[in-house]
């Protein structure tokens, strides 16, 4: 199913599931135990993390946040079981969870095309991460984030800018 995953994330076409099917797949093999080692939770955690979104008026919006939060705890699971690679899926699955459950992101990881410039901007970083924890996890440095990507400017908590 990773396979799978990643061609229709390359938009291979001929794809037998829809993101949100194979979320789904993932969702009961997860009940049943399936994923045993740290590459298993690694795939589960990848799929989750492609969980579908859709736009509700201007923002884009998770058919499923939640699978993004599972994802980082599986991802990071795998981290710590020895599955290296899953470092930077740690920081990428809780930053979209963050990103379109609180508006901001905490390593940096996190895009969007900005719909009235078509600009691609990083979701609002939080400045309390330091750049040994993204180094950790294979995030660059937020100097370096910040170059290759303009920020969103950060909403108050009444949705304002």
């Amino acid at each position: 199913m990773r396979e799978e995953d990643q061609a229709a994330q390359r938009g291979a076409a001929n794809i037998p599931r829809s993101d949100n099917d194979r979320a789904k797949l993932v969702l009961q093999l997860l009940a049943q135990g399936a994923a045993k080692t740290p590459e298993d939770k690694f795939n589960a955690a990848l799929v989750l993390e492609h969980t579908p979104l859709t736009f509700c008026g201007e923002r884009m919006i998770s058919y499923g946040s939640y699978n993004y939060l599972l994802a980082h705890y599986l991802a990071k699971e795998a981290f710590e079981g020895g599955f290296k690679d899953a470092g930077i899926l740690v920081a990428a699955a809780i930053d979209r969870y963050l990103s379109f459950t609180e508006g901001h992101q905490k390593y940096g990881t996190n895009r969007i095309i900005n719909q009235k410039t078509g600009a691609e901007e990083l979701v609002p970083i939080d400045r309390d991460v330091p750049d040994s924890e993204r180094a950790k996890y294979g995030v660059p440095p937020l100097a370096q984030l910040l170059k290759m990507y303009p920020e969103q400017k950060r909403e108050n908590s009444t949705g304002k800018k």
